[in-house]
Order: C-alpha cells, then structure tokens, then sequence
C-alpha cells in the first residue's frame, strides 16, 4: 500500500516547493540565488537550482546575471494579483520581517493577523531541522489561549470579545495549559504590561513560544510576531530572545507606510485593534479589568 502512495506524496511535496519558490521570487525583486532559496527552504542547493530552472523552463522565471533569478512578467501580475486577493492588507513590507527574525534567533517564525474575521497564519520561516510546532494549523481559534500568539490577540480583544472568548471554555491541550480564567485574565494583564506573551509546553510538550504585537503609526495592532523553541532552549535563551523579537516587531511597526486617509481602517477585519483600545507597554493602563 505504501508503494501506491508514495509517487502522489513526492508529487505534492514537488509542487510545494515549486509554489514556495515562486513565492520567494516574487518578495525578491532584485534577484534570488538558488543557495538563499535553498537556505529559505530548508533544502540543498541542488534541488534549488532544479526548481528553479525548471519554473525558467515553464516561463515563470528568468535567468538574469550573478546567479540571480528572477519571477517572469506573467507570472509576477499573476501572483501579485491573487495576494492581494487573499493575504491581510497590513502584511504588505512585513514579509522580509519574519527572515530577520529567523536570521537573528534561529528559531521559526511566525506571523499572525486578523484576515475576514478569522485570526491567520498566512507566513511561517524556518529551516531543515527546526522542528514545526504540532497541531499549529493555519488559524487560531478555540487554542489561543495556550499560545502566545493567541494571548497577544486575546490581550488586544476589548471586554466583550475576551469574555465571550473564555465562556466558550479553555481548552486543556497539555498538563501545563491555563485553564482557570482568572489566570489567564491576569497573565493577560502581565502581557499588556510588558508588551510580550510567552507559553511554556502549554499546547505541545516540549515546545515554547514567545509573542509580540506589531503597531503602526497609527497604534492599530496589524500583526503578531512569534517564535517557537525547545523547553530547553526557553530557559536558556528567554531573554536574549525576547529583546530581538520585541526590537524587530518594533522596527516592522515604524517601517509601516501611513494611510494617507486618516480614517483608513483597512478592510473589515484587517486590524487586531483600533487606536482608541487599551495601550501596551509602558501606557497600559492597569485599571482596565475584565472580570472572569
């Protein structure tokens, strides 16, 4: 029976990776060498140059000078096109923001934003080795409570939303989940404070993650940064970890364009907050409470 599946798994796996390339392509408008795709990818060189060459063969790429590729005009209108379509509007200049943080913690990276009423994971980094976080699909939902990306959000909610998230019921995924509402509630509080959420082993053993929100000029949340790591590395390495992802989620945040409208609220959905929720950081207000 293995022998029946295994040519459709290669085959989707191929084309996978032929689609991520793409992808690459198109956030390189200077060219991409087949040794950072490879990189990017978590694959050898050899295999970056075969993808390559044969989306040139296809017509979607061109060979250009120095070992760089580049996307094809029809294909670059095309994709440009359909990720307009699809991807949360405040994610546009904050792609090659989850390679520097991959690049500077050597963790996987991970971005979430609020797309037609769900919150998504349109943008994952990471490379060969780097173990994926288990059960994390492409949305959060009833899990945002045992990550950390999930309590950036859930800290961003106002009152009404946050209360109607816990009436719901925490879900207990691991021995180490928050499932008592006032500690959430009050670990909430504690990552509005300091501007960082953190889970320990809360929604896989042996994994940990550490959150923080992304603001523009306009103090709107547009997105959450994360990464994610061994219990062991949490331990070691927290605060020289969290000192990098709140400095590139800062820096992601000031090279956000501003809206030339100023009542441009993006399309419905598009913002974890609006600029008159509480604050973070040092302006949060520790009087704001929502009772369990």
């Amino acid at each position: 029976m293995a022998s029946v599946h295994q040519p459709r798994s290669r085959g989707l796996s191929t084309a996978r990776a032929v689609l991520q390339v793409l992808v690459l392509l198109a956030r390189s408008p200077g060219g991409l060498r087949a040794d950072a795709a490879a990189e990017a990818l978590g694959k050898s060189v050899s295999t970056a140059y075969n993808l390559l060459d044969s989306l040139c063969e296809e017509g979607f790429a061109v060979h250009g000078g120095h070992g760089c590729y580049r996307l094809a005009d029809p294909a670059q209108a095309l994709l440009h096109a359909e990720a307009a379509a699809t991807h949360p509007r405040p994610l546009t200049g904050l792609v090659h923001v989850l390679d520097e943080l991959l690049a500077r913690t050597h963790k996987r990276a991970y971005i979430a934003a609020a797309h037609g009423g769900r919150i998504v994971i349109p943008l994952v980094r990471g490379r060969q080795g780097i173990r994926r976080i288990p059960g994390l699909e492409g949305e959060l939902r009833a899990n945002m409570h045992a990550l950390a990306l999930g309590k950036v959000v859930l800290s961003l909610q106002d009152p009404q939303s946050l209360r109607a998230y816990i009436a719901e019921g925490l879900t207990a995924f691991t021995p180490h989940t928050i499932v008592d509402p006032q500690v959430l509630l009050d670990q909430l509080d504690e990552v509005r404070g300091s501007g960082v959420a953190s889970d320990c082993e809360e929604f896989g053993d042996d994994f940990c993650c550490l959150a923080a929100p992304v603001f523009d000029a306009r103090r709107r949340a547009v997105a959450v940064l994360g990464i994610s790591m061994s219990a062991r590395s949490f331990e070691l390495e927290r605060e020289q970890l969290t000192g990098i992802l709140v400095e590139v989620a800062a820096a992601a945040g000031h090279s956000l364009p501003t809206p030339s409208d100023p009542n441009d609220a993006g399309r419905p959905g598009a913002f974890l907050s609006d600029p008159d929720h509480r604050a973070y950081g040092r302006d949060a207000n520790p009087e704001t409470e929502v009772s369990a």
